[in-house]
This record gives structure tokens, sequence and C-alpha cells, in this order.
């Protein structure tokens, strides 16, 4: 199985922070964002990851170039169209990396590694993650569950079951279900502001069934705004990882 991580974003909300890094290189604790999600996926034994890159793609590139801490095989993807586009964009530039089992992440998720554990130890062929909370905000990714499976997937979302966690596998058929929604979508109206779960809400309206995974209490958050950055850094001992010595090599 291979890794894409969504990175192309500036951050916008994220500001002053975002002013010359992207959200992916925000630092908790002396580990960046990118590097801990690296650290996970090499602890599930993910052996090739792939970054999507944009803003300050030069900064991105040089802070793997010079992390050796992994032995594991790293692609940079670019989006030139960053600037206007959004995630769907974004995994459709990396579309030709869909040529076998995935685990797509964006590039502000913050998590525990049993997280990952239990999102890879699912093997249905498409499993899209969630998790319950109180209270949701607008800009929450909004999922409606039923029977284990996912109904509805959106931001408008009234009466949600829980929080999409930005973490979603492909395996088998799923992944060319994938493709296939990613082509259709790619072509539709205002296709440059569409976030990519639009490509899942499309598999749902063709009457695919998607496994859901509610994580529970084990802890996962996306870095939209400076709260949700000081969130993850109260949380650190969460998710941290020990990091293993080898090399990182990037192709």
């Amino acid at each position: 199985m291979k890794a894409i991580i969504l990175a192309a974003g500036k951050g916008k909300r994220l500001q002053p922070h975002t002013n010359e890094i992207p959200k992916c290189l925000l630092t908790i604790d002396n580990e960046t964002i990118l590097e801990h999600q690296i650290n996970h996926l090499k602890s599930c034994d993910i052996e090739e990851v792939n970054v999507v890159v944009g803003f300050a793609k030069d900064k991105v590139e040089e802070f793997l170039g010079n992390y050796d801490s992994l032995g594991m095989k790293i692609n940079t993807i670019y989006n030139p169209f960053w600037e206007t586009t959004n995630s769907l964009f974004s995994l459709w530039a990396a579309r030709f990396q869909l040529n076998s089992d995935v685990v797509l992440l964006n590039g502000d998720d913050v998590f525990e590694l049993e997280v990952m554990n239990q999102i890879l130890s699912n093997k249905d062929e498409i499993c899209v993650p969630y998790k319950v909370k109180k209270n949701y905000a607008a800009e929450d990714m909004k999922v409606k569950i039923k029977d284990g499976y996912l109904s509805a997937i959106g931001k408008n979302l009234r009466n949600a079951s829980g929080e999409s966690v930005g973490i979603r596998v492909f395996r088998n058929e799923g992944v060319e279900i994938l493709k296939r929604s990613l082509e259709k979508e790619i072509r539709t109206d205002n296709f440059n502001l569409k976030w990519y779960a639009s490509g899942i809400d499309r598999i749902l309206q063709r009457g695919h069934k998607i496994k859901t995974l509610d994580i529970k209490d084990l802890y996962w958050h996306d870095v939209d705004y400076p709260n949700d950055l000081n969130n993850a850094k109260i949380n650190v001992n969460k998710i941290s990882t020990k990091k293993k010595k080898t090399n990182l090599k990037i192709v």
C-alpha cells in the first residue's frame, strides 16, 4: 500500500503562521505535521509516500531532502494551480499514483498512531473513518451513517452522525471506483472549488457501499486555525512518535 498526502494549500486561516511555510511544515514540539504523518505511515509499514505540493513547494522538498530518519520512497507531485484549486484537483494531479491500494491523508491531519492502525486494519474496498463530536462547526466535513455504511458526506449536512476523519483507504476495485469518480468530478462546474469528498459523494450516488469506522476517543484533529495548532501541541504526547533512523529517498 502507498500513501498520498494532499499538502498543496497555503492555509490562509492559520496566518501569520503560514505566511512563509505551508501547514504541513508547522511544528508541534520539534516535529512538523508532515514528519509526524510520515513517521506513523512508516510504523504501519507503508513504503511509499506521495506528497502533493503547491504553496512553498521548494521548502517542503528541501525539508524532505534533508530528512533522513526513515527508509521510505518519497515522491513530490506539484499542483501548479494550487492558488485557485482545492483538494479535488490536487488528488486528480496525483491520479497516476492511483494504481494500487492507497491511504489518502490531508496535509493538516494530526493523529495518534492507533488511528492509522485501525484504519489500515479495515479490509473493505473503501473505508471512511469518522469521529463523533458534541458540536459540529460549519467547516467540518460531516457524515451520515446508516448500519455502519456511509449514507452522505458534505459540509452542509444536518443531523450529522460525525465528522469525517481526513484519512481514507481505498483497496482493490475501490481504487478504480475512486479514479472514475475523480474523472467525472473534474469535468463539473466549479471543480476547482471542490474538496475530493465530492468524489466520495459521487461514489455514493452511483450506489456503491462505503464502509465507515468510528475512531471513538482516539485523538485526531485537522489543523485549520491557530486554536487547532494549540490543541495539537497540548496533545503532543498522543501524536508524537520515536523516529527510526534509516534513509529517506526523494525521487
